[in-house]
């Protein structure tokens, strides 16, 4: 651990895997994370005192998606999908002064008509995750590039995994397809230190 890092917080937004705040956790960064189903409500976050470094927020994602456009969403449950997205924008907002970078994770869906064009897109299978989950970025962040980071891009063998392995509508599909891919998690951190 560099005692640099132990003084960068690192929030973590709506991620029960903690695979995306991962590597920056191994590499002695003070990351906080909060999900509901850890018993945090990411709309009920107060300030805290941190100098916060970063913020990675993945908002649950199942009215966005367009996976699950065939079901069709209700206005409660896309207020309550906003509400969490606010939520992480709020933390934005409220650690603009000392954030180095902010990324908010979607796959590819509605969200964009609330936020605008993300940022970024990409697929698992483009950091070595043979599988194809078309996700969206919004944020201010460098984006990582196969080309630059030490995961490269492999061929799609497993197709698009997510469906396969997950299909419906359970508790246990929506968690499987919320894991952020280890090979973007560790390519997003070497970007962005």
């Amino acid at each position: 651990m560099t005692m640099g890092n132990a003084l960068k917080t690192i929030l973590s937004l709506c991620d029960y895997s903690g695979n995306w705040p991962r590597f920056y956790r191994e590499a002695g960064y003070d990351v906080r994370q909060f999900d509901l189903k850890n018993g945090d409500d990411v709309r009920l976050l107060e300030r805290i005192d941190a100098n916060v470094y970063g913020i990675l927020a993945a908002p649950v994602c199942t009215v966005f998606a367009n996976s699950g456009a065939r079901w069709p969403r209700t206005d409660d449950e896309m207020r309550e999908g906003l509400a969490l997205v606010d939520a992480c924008l709020r933390a934005v907002v409220i650690y603009q002064r000392t954030l180095k970078f902010w990324a908010l994770e979607n796959p590819v869906g509605k969200l964009s008509r609330y936020l605008g064009q993300p940022r970024m897109r990409f697929n698992p299978c483009d950091f070595g995750d043979p599988y194809t989950k078309k996700t969206c970025l919004w944020g201010e962040f460098v984006a990582p590039s196969p080309l630059f980071v030490s995961a490269k891009s492999v061929e799609p063998i497993n197709g698009s995994m997510m469906w396969a392995r997950y299909g419906g509508k359970s508790e246990r599909t929506k968690e499987g397809r919320s894991i952020t891919p280890l090979g973007f998690a560790k390519a997003f951190f070497e970007a962005n230190q």
